[in-house]
């Protein structure tokens, strides 16, 4: 009796560790299924960041970059870039067309792309850090904390255009502003995730104010609402009625 009841004894106690192992078990799977979804979350909300303080961080070294090309090309133009613009004029001293010229914006696209591609590829080899406490967004932790590096390369090469923009200014004035634009793409790498971060940069590198010839007078078309030059329009003449005399017959 007491051989059976011993056992039953070894078989329960076998059971019950049998039964912690399990249990143990499903908890330490449970306690990395946790672990890995709390990473993840913290991720996905912090990626946003992340590439937001990233684009800010390229796009204002690619703007130094930028200006350091427009100095080089202003130094090589005595320091005018509205050279920029050539006004053409006839023998009235009237406008007779406005244009970039060429060798001008030569100059400023191999410069400017130059530059901008030697910073971007140094970027390669110089990972930017961004600290917990920017990611965080605090501004009393902002310089403290481990730093979360952040890889970039650029994808391709910068495209540079000048874009002119016009701008009324007055009677028969108007404003012509060369824009320079500075197009590229950067491949950033932050933890757990790989994306790609287009930049746009517009910068205003030349303006010239054309004043063309005064007219004698300006008259207001309500109908198409816009200013034209040319003759007023008369005023509406009234209808004249006339009577009909009656017959005194």
């Amino acid at each position: 009796m007491s051989f059976r009841h011993s056992k039953f004894r070894k078989k329960s106690s076998s059971f019950r560790i049998r039964r912690r192992g399990r249990v143990g078990f499903v908890l330490f799977f449970f306690l990395i299924g946790v672990v890995f979804y709390s990473v993840w979350s913290m991720e996905r909300s912090l990626e946003p960041i992340l590439l937001v303080i990233a684009k800010a961080e390229v796009k204002k070294i690619a703007q130094d970059a930028m200006l350091e090309g427009i100095r080089e090309v202003e130094h090589s133009l005595g320091g005018d870039l509205n050279k920029t613009i050539n006004i053409e004029r006839d023998n009235q001293g009237n406008i007779t067309f406005v244009q970039v010229n060429s060798q001008v914006q030569a100059q400023i696209y191999e410069r400017i792309t130059t530059k901008i591609q030697e910073e971007l590829k140094n970027l390669q080899n110089k990972p930017i850090d961004i600290s917990v406490g920017q990611v965080l967004q605090s501004n009393v932790f902002a310089e403290y904390g481990p730093d979360i590096p952040i890889d970039m390369w650029p994808k391709g090469s910068a495209k540079v255009s000048i874009i002119p923009k016009m701008e009324s200014k007055g009677i028969n004035m108007v404003m012509i502003t060369l824009q320079l634009k500075v197009q590229f793409e950067m491949g950033v790498v932050i933890p757990f995730s790989e994306n790609s971060l287009p930049v746009d940069i517009d910068y205003p590198i030349a303006q010239a104010m054309v004043v063309g010839e005064v007219p004698q007078y300006y008259f207001y078309n309500d109908h198409q609402g816009a200013i034209q030059k040319g003759v007023p329009p008369l005023p509406p003449i009234p209808a004249i009625q006339q009577q009909e005399k009656k017959d005194p017959n």
